[in-house]
């Protein structure tokens, strides 16, 4: 145990020693997220869209939606129909509903109902312009109270759609390609071929560079979702448990991915050459940059069965959504049968000469 822990130690600061591998691991997926975060920008001067409906029709009612609607960032855009402006918020057309009950005060709420991957900015305006009605009515506390809800919408900003994506992405790069090139290095120098001549066991050498790697998975993902929160505005709550979960078992998998990598390759830049070949064909078509039911309903459907697919699904729902690993049972059995097959594959590739 001893020794695995030092080769661990050993194994993380050679990755961190190494400006190929970091250029993976970090700067390329930090670079994506600025980039994103850019395209962001340029499009800041767009209105936050709110619905509303207002069944009071009163005075102070029309006077709190024009109020909003006169905030620099906010439109409000009226509707009739509860049920069909609450559809287009589950649809991921809008993020906002706002309903004005009859008779509105404190025992009858406003209601903003807010879409799963929307942010605080609407419900801020809202409480804002109630307590100034309501101090300019009494001079008090506020007379009027807003409940918040959310509700799971099928669509998300795109800067929020392609972080967890993103993240991934980055993960897969560092483990498939780096792991790779690392192999084929090892395999070049000979130094595979003493350490299978060794007194020291191969599979602790292997259980050294599969925990580093593990254990650098965590600090990107916690970098790149860290990064794009403060630099894009998305709303990361997922609880860290799950995320940590599906960050760890994805990188099983790629790490797999990378040893049959390795294995066909015989100089590193040979599998560096091949590891592109697998990861970005497989970022292209599981849903990072866009949604899977974009591609042609046959090829989308054969899409979902890519290891990566799953994976951003289920991260997506996790950092985004607050959703547990439970409720995303399909996934997680497909990143483990994903995970069995790609270890099969890796044990019966992987040759030290």
């Amino acid at each position: 145990m001893t020794l695995l822990l030092h080769l661990t130690v050993a194994n993380f600061k050679m990755t961190l020693r190494n400006r190929q591998a970091l250029f993976w691991a970090l700067a390329f997926p930090l670079a994506f997220v600025v980039f994103f975060a850019l395209i962001g920008s340029f499009g800041g001067d767009s209105d936050i869209t709110i619905l509303a409906i207002d069944e009071s029709d009163g005075d102070i009612s029309r006077r709190l939606l024009t109020e909003l609607n006169a905030m620099d960032g906010f439109s409000v855009a009226p509707r009739a129909d509860a049920a069909a402006a609450r559809a287009e918020i589950e649809s991921g057309d809008f993020a906002y509903l706002l309903k004005i009950p009859r008779g509105f005060g404190a025992s009858a709420p406003i209601t903003l109902t807010r879409a799963s991957g929307g942010g605080s900015a609407a419900e801020a305006a809202v409480e804002l312009r109630l307590a100034a009605l309501a101090m300019e009515r009494a001079g008090v506390s506020p007379e009027f109270a807003l409940d918040v809800e959310s509700v799971e919408s099928e669509g998300y900003d795109f800067r929020a759609f392609v972080l967890p994506g993103v993240a991934l992405w980055g993960i897969m790069s560092n483990s498939v390609i780096g792991l790779a090139v690392a192999l084929a290095n090892y395999r070049e120098k000979k130094i595979l071929r003493r350490i299978k001549a060794s007194p020291m066991r191969a599979r602790t050498f292997f259980a050294a560079q599969i925990a580093a790697s593990l254990g650098l998975s965590l600090i990107q993902a916690a970098l790149i979702l860290g990064l794009g929160s403060l630099t894009m505005g998305v709303d990361v709550r997922g609880a860290l448990p799950s995320v940590a979960v599906i960050i760890l078992a994805s990188n099983v998998v790629f790490l797999n991915l990378g040893f049959i990598v390795g294995a066909y390759s015989k100089t590193a830049a040979a599998a560096s050459g091949l590891g592109n070949l697998v990861v970005v064909p497989m970022a292209m078509l599981s849903g990072v940059f866009f949604p899977l039911d974009a591609l042609p309903a046959a090829l989308a459907a054969a899409m979902r069965f890519l290891p990566l697919s799953p994976m951003v699904e289920a991260l997506r729902g996790a950092t985004l959504s607050a959703n547990d690993i439970t409720d995303y049972p399909l996934q997680m059995a497909l990143i483990a049968a994903w995970t069995a097959l790609t270890a099969l594959a890796a044990i019966k590739t992987f040759k030290f000469e």
